[in-house]
């Protein structure tokens, strides 16, 4: 194997389709990065707490409400926001708000079909999704809070980051299927 690593050359290493892929991904993402960084240094310039953060949380307390929290309440401060009953609150920060995971789903879908058109539904569609399954992660987290328990800590350990993953993985899944349709529909 290390003999065969050593025949390769430079050029060919990065001519090779894998080195490609994973050279558009990190380009992407770090673009991405940096303008998901940007956007965070301007809204704390601002003194405010950035609008997806707040949407989330605000989202968040609706689903926790409609589950049966009584006097569930919402509070929003520049570090984050705080959704639950009095003293079984659950902390929602920047890094809570889903975006993180959907610049990377992003930046697959980038590497993978470069940027057209066509994309920009998916993307679309596919970061909507990625933030209904993060609100239902957290909604569902604050009325687990007020039931008590370790059900809570079960549930935010195990249960739902492998849920947001999963759910990323699914989409990045259904990328061919849905290139097909986009296809079909603008033909």
């Amino acid at each position: 194997m290390i003999a065969q690593l050593n025949r390769i050359s430079i050029k060919e290493l990065f001519e090779h389709p894998v080195t490609k892929f994973s050279l558009r991904f990190l380009g992407y993402l770090a673009l991405l990065w940096m303008v998901y960084q940007a956007y965070l240094t301007w809204t704390h310039a601002h003194g405010e707490l950035d609008w997806v953060t707040y949407k989330v949380s605000e989202l968040s307390h609706a689903l926790a409400t409609k589950l049966g929290v009584a006097n569930c309440e919402f509070s929003c401060f520049i570090d984050g926001c705080y959704v639950g009953r009095e003293g079984k609150m659950v902390n929602v920060l920047e890094g809570c708000n889903g975006l993180k995971l959907a610049i990377v789903y992003a930046a697959y879908l980038l590497a993978v079909n470069g940027f057209n058109n066509k994309l920009v539904p998916q993307l679309i569609l596919g970061m909507i999704t990625i933030q209904l399954v993060n609100v239902i992660r957290i909604g569902v987290l604050v009325a687990l809070r007020d039931m008590g328990g370790d059900t809570y800590f079960f549930f935010i350990k195990h249960v739902f980051g492998l849920s947001i993953y999963l759910s990323i993985i699914v989409l990045w899944l259904m990328n061919p299927i849905i290139v097909k349709l986009m296809d079909r529909w603008t033909s």
